[in-house]
């Protein structure tokens, strides 16, 4: 947007260029730049100035609609603006300031900007590890791993960009996405059946999915929209001879406080329900508890 509030939108490439894709900037005008990458991963977006009857330069509320749940990408938005000296080495450019979206264009060679990103999405990482005293008596190997939100396919976000302000947990709000397409429920394959089977040890660090990509709005404290679903062989010790079969353990993910920028582990033990008295049942249907 400049600063008589015309929309222009476009993409970042090596450089300003005119053409369809990017954004052409004219020479001493005042700019206050908000947007998000990649550019292709929302199927609609819109911008309109804040909702407290601000102008442009106070801030700007972005809609994106049908983000996927679990996207590959690293989704992120524009938090911070610097516009730097062309004459500046790289190790001089100033960093970008939280808060701040104005840019004041100069000549063509003058135009170098600096863009602060945050992280619009949670990251989950999953590390699974064998008690020791189940693994002394049996082997376990990880066949699939899915993880099943019940908040659906796509999802929503609105943000709120002001200025002077960080993105905060009360600028983002994330909400279902009601076309036809986006589905009530969705699955994330993190191991497929068709990749090799998983041979666990008693060390969490040896085994570890992620990170995965996840829209904060999944995660509730009492586990109610996330759920784990692990299929998994017995082994005897030496690995010859399989004790059970496809084994299903399904556990609800209890996250409390995710938020967008924010990073998780959970660890993931299989461990028998008595460590010191073993019974064969005990033994060949071990317990997946979640810390």
């Amino acid at each position: 947007m400049t600063e008589d509030e015309k929309f222009s939108e476009g993409t970042f490439s090596t450089g300003w260029t005119n053409d369809n894709n990017s954004v052409h900037v004219g020479e001493n005008t005042q700019y206050y730049i908000y947007g998000f990458m990649p550019s292709d991963i929302a199927k609609n977006k819109t911008i309109s100035k804040p909702s407290n009857g601000g102008s442009y330069a106070s801030g700007a509320d972005v809609v994106l609609e049908g983000l996927p749940m679990f996207p590959n990408d690293d989704i992120c938005v524009v938090v911070g603006v610097q516009k730097v000296d062309a004459t500046q080495t790289v190790e001089a450019y100033t960093e970008p300031i939280e808060g701040n979206y104005s840019f004041l264009s100069g000549l063509n060679n003058e135009n170098y900007v600096n863009l602060l990103m945050d992280h619009l999405y949670s990251q989950l990482i999953l590390q699974f590890y064998v008690d020791e005293e189940y693994n002394m008596l049996r082997h376990i190997k990880i066949k699939t791993i899915t993880l099943n939100s019940t908040y659906g396919e796509k999802v929503n976000a609105t943000i709120k960009f002001r200025t002077g302000n960080s993105l905060g947990a009360n600028t983002v709000v994330y909400s279902k996405n009601t076309d036809t397409d986006s589905g009530d429920t969705e699955s994330l394959e993190i191991l497929k059946s068709t990749d090799s089977d998983v041979l666990l040890t008693t060390t969490a660090n040896d085994v570890v999915f992620g990170p995965i990509n996840c829209a904060p709005c999944t995660f509730d404290a009492n586990g109610n929209n996330l759920t784990l679903t692990c299929t998994y062989d017995v082994y005897n010790t030496s690995e010859t001879e399989i004790l059970r079969h496809n084994c299903t353990a399904t556990n609800r993910l209890k996250v409390a406080g995710m938020d967008h920028g924010i990073k998780k582990i959970l660890t993931i033990t299989i461990a028998p329900t008595y460590l010191y008295n073993l019974s064969d049942d005990d033994l060949n249907n071990p317990i997946m508890t979640i810390e």
